[in-house]
C-alpha cells in the first residue's frame, strides 16, 4: 500500500527529494527571536520560501520527511547542512549506518 500522493516505488527503502514553496503566515504581535530567513513577504504578517523536502520511505510507507529552507543567498554553513542531511538520507536508502569522520 503506498500514501497517497507519493510515487509508486519497488518496495523497501527509497527517498525523495523535491524543491517546494511554503508561505507561512504569523499570528498578530509575533515577534521572531532570530532573523527570519530570506523570502519573498507577501505582507508584513507572511513570508513565503522555498526549500528541499526530503521524505524516506519503507515499504512504501512514509517514515520521516525533512523540510531544509534554501534562502535568497545560501552560505556555506546552508550549503554544508543540506550536504548532510542529503548524505544521511542516502545512506539510510543503502541500509548503512551514519559513519563519523575522524577528526
Amino acid at each position: 500500500m503506498t500514501e497517497e500522493g507519493a510515487p509508486i516505488r519497488p518496495a523497501g527503502r527509497w527517498v525523495s527529494v523535491r524543491l517546494q514553496h511554503r508561505h507561512v503566515s504569523f499570528d498578530e504581535g509575533f515577534e521572531a527571536d532570530e532573523p527570519l530567513p530570506d523570502g519573498d513577504c507577501a505582507d508584513e504578517e507572511s513570508l513565503s520560501y522555498s526549500g528541499i523536502v526530503i521524505t524516506g520511505y519503507d515499504e512504501g510507507s512514509k517514515v520521516s520527511e525533512r523540510w531544509i529552507p534554501l534562502g535568497v543567498d545560501p552560505s556555506e554553513a546552508d550549503d554544508e547542512r543540506l550536504i548532510e542531511q542529503l548524505r544521511g538520507a542516502l545512506l539510510w536508502q543503502a541500509g548503512r549506518p551514519p559513519q563519523v569522520a575522524d577528526d
